[in-house]
């Protein structure tokens, strides 16, 4: 099932990667700080499509551990193991705002969170943060976690912001009351490092230090209702392909294609060699698949084909059963609990090998989130 891909070449390995909400542009954030963003041209075939450089900025003086475009794709925020948080002007390629010491501990993940019109943020510590556009300073702090929150993933059917940590647990937080609504038990012992929610929200997956895939359902976050042992090493990245079947990023690195409920490994859709894979990200209408690891690439593949086998499979599975819906059965290789009640149950911070210092308190903090959503 491999894909054909193209590597862009980088100033330096790239800590995080993401894509813009509507046109066919990726950003990266780099161990050096720098930010690049690139336009893929448009071709039939992607190996002789290329890649033109739009930004290249340094943003931080520190590693840039995460990058999000705005709703609007007109900024790309950033935030760094400086502390700091900034917004790239994607027009100018220039840093328009920023937010100084804005936790207390490296920033290892951020979210915008578009119908919410709140920005989430992460550290190395376990607080997360969540920042409104009309206000200076963040509107909610929690310590949930005691170590790295490692990923973010949102449930827009009841506007909750999912958080992973590296503490091996899982919380749920309401963006409209701004309180943590549920957090997983302390018994487990397999940091969790990457989510995605699919299932049209009934389901949360998170990746594993252990390879193991664990299913959550909405509602009951006690402990999984699912898990899925089928990969040989940590699962670092994950992004939802549709709402069932979930792109995974593993340390052996290997791209995969994972059907979810029932749990089956449908193929793998590219590698990076010995090199594990660190984040993914997915273009606007599933086109593209962007990922990164420990070399100075950024590595874009072609799913093209995977979704036209998707709108065959569909048609095919229209014409056969108009009325077909559910989860399905449970497959092979998951271990399974009822989906009703489950009873019960480190993301490593992202790999760096340099650093620097921060940015000076400037009077454009206290706008550093306005406009942008």
């Amino acid at each position: 099932m491999q894909n054909s891909s193209i590597d862009v070449e980088l100033q330096e390995q790239p800590m995080d990667c993401c894509f813009h909400p509507t046109e066919m542009l990726a950003a990266v954030g780099l161990i050096n700080g720098r930010v690049q963003a690139y336009r893929l041209t448009s071709s039939d075939d992607l190996s002789s499509s290329t890649a033109e450089e739009l930004v290249s900025k340094k943003a931080h003086k520190e590693s840039c551990r995460a990058v999000r475009f705005t709703a609007d794709g007109a900024a790309l925020l950033t935030a760094s193991t400086d502390r700091n948080m900034k917004s790239v002007d994607m027009e100018s390629g220039k840093v328009t705002r920023w937010q100084t010491d804005a936790h207390e501990a490296p920033i290892n993940c951020i979210l915008p969170l578009s119908s919410s019109g709140l920005v989430a943020s992460g550290d190395d510590d376990g607080c997360v943060k969540l920042w409104d556009g009309r206000q200076s300073d963040a509107v909610a702090e929690f310590s949930t976690h005691t170590d790295c929150v490692t990923d973010f993933a949102y449930q827009a059917r009841e506007n909750c912001l999912v958080a992973t940590s590296a503490d091996a647990t899982i919380s749920i937080t309401d963006l409209r009351t701004r309180k943590l609504r549920a957090r997983s038990e302390d018994d487990a012992d397999d940091e969790l490092l990457s989510a995605a929610v699919v299932k049209s929200g009934n389901k949360v997956v998170t990746g594993s230090q252990m390879g193991v895939l664990n299913l959550y359902s909405w509602g009951y976050f006690n402990d999984c209702s699912d898990r899925f042992p089928g990969h040989p090493a940590s699962v670092d990245a994950l992004v939802a392909f549709d709402e069932d079947s979930v792109v995974t990023g593993s340390q052996d690195g290997l791209i995969r294609l994972i059907s979810i409920l029932p749990n089956r490994m449908l193929g793998v859709l590219g590698e990076h060699g010995d090199l594990p894979v660190e984040s993914l990200a997915l273009s606007a209408g599933r086109a593209y698949l962007a990922s990164t690891s420990h070399d100075a690439l950024l590595r874009l593949w072609d799913l093209s084909a995977l979704n036209e086998d998707d709108a065959e499979d569909d048609d095919d599975e229209a014409a056969d059963n108009p009325a077909a819906e559910g989860d399905g059965p449970k497959g092979d290789g998951s271990e399974s609990d009822s989906d009703e009640k489950p009873q019960k149950k480190k993301k490593r911070r992202k790999s760096e090998k340099g650093g620097g210092v921060t940015k000076k308190q400037s009077h454009k903090d206290a706008s550093f989130f306005a406009d942008l959503l």
